[in-house]
């Protein structure tokens, strides 16, 4: 158990990481709801895994980025009803991986396998995966140091970087490739219908926070790895489920800055009417 516990705690610490940073990018990208879309594309590929008696982490990796390329490629050729297109996609694929589910339920009976795609298990957690989480955060650091000056100008306007000669579209797909493979090597963790907190809610927590990009990355980075670590721990401590413990504790951290926002707020105004 102890084995377990350590890779998870690792895999925690990896994952909420990465899928705050990816979360802070797609954010300033302004491309959530592509990633909301490759999500729930993630939750469908583990589930046709179940159905055919695969990795469901293999299955969701490899829809989740053919999903991903190909919204990427069709959104740079679109400029109206993108909303509209991510909520068809959502709704379809949510409904894929209902249907898959209850396919491999009747079929093999897979309730353990069922649990870990939807809510996330402490002792899913293998070498392996680990192994693969490891290698998605080394490449991803080593890209976004490759071409920071290039993202940084897209963060900064992305119209004006693609007028200085920067490969928008590129890096856009990149940024949704990356998003594919870290929200399908974070399901085993946190599941596939709670993964999305950790992109969203470390990134809003950030915000609250503070409005320089480079310190709301290192806040979004640190409070993914706060959330899920934390939530690992208390959902060990009162046998609760991994993944729910996970959106729990995040939203709480959320909630918390945005108290201490109201309260920064509040001393700022009461000293400039004492000035």
């Amino acid at each position: 158990m102890i084995k377990f516990l350590s890779l998870a705690i690792l895999a925690a610490i990896l994952s909420g990481n990465l899928c705050g940073a990816i979360g802070f990018y797609v954010q300033r990208l302004k491309i959530t709801t592509l990633s909301f879309s490759v999500a729930h594309a993630a939750l469908a590929g583990a589930s046709i895994g179940l159905v055919l008696n695969i990795d469901p982490t293999y299955s969701a990796m490899i829809l989740a980025i053919i999903f991903a390329l190909i919204l990427g490629l069709v959104f740079a050729r679109m400029e109206y009803g993108r909303e509209l297109i991510s909520m068809a996609v959502f709704s379809a694929s949510s409904a894929i991986a209902l249907f898959a589910i209850y396919m491999s339920n009747v079929r093999i009976l897979a309730t353990a396998s069922i649990a870990v795609v939807l809510w996330g298990s402490l002792l899913a957690i293998t070498l392996q995966k680990l192994v693969m989480l490891s290698l998605s955060f080394f490449l991803f650091i080593l890209y976004v140091t490759a071409y920071k000056t290039h993202i940084d100008s897209m963060l900064y306007d992305v119209k004006l970087a693609e007028a200085e000669g920067v490969n928008v579209q590129a890096h856009m797909l990149t940024m949704l490739f990356f998003a594919g493979v870290i929200i399908s090597s974070s399901l085993r963790l946190t599941g596939g219908f709670l993964v999305f907190t950790l992109l969203y809610n470390p990134v809003a927590a950030s915000f609250q926070l503070t409005k320089k990009a480079y310190l709301q990355l290192l806040l979004s980075s640190l409070f993914g790895a706060l959330s899920a670590l934390s939530g690992l721990i208390v959902s060990y401590i009162f046998d609760w489920p991994v993944g729910a413990t996970i959106a729990i504790v995040s939203s709480i951290f959320l909630l918390m800055t945005y108290l201490i926002k109201v309260v920064m707020e509040a001393v700022k105004k009461r000293r400039l009417k004492g000035m």
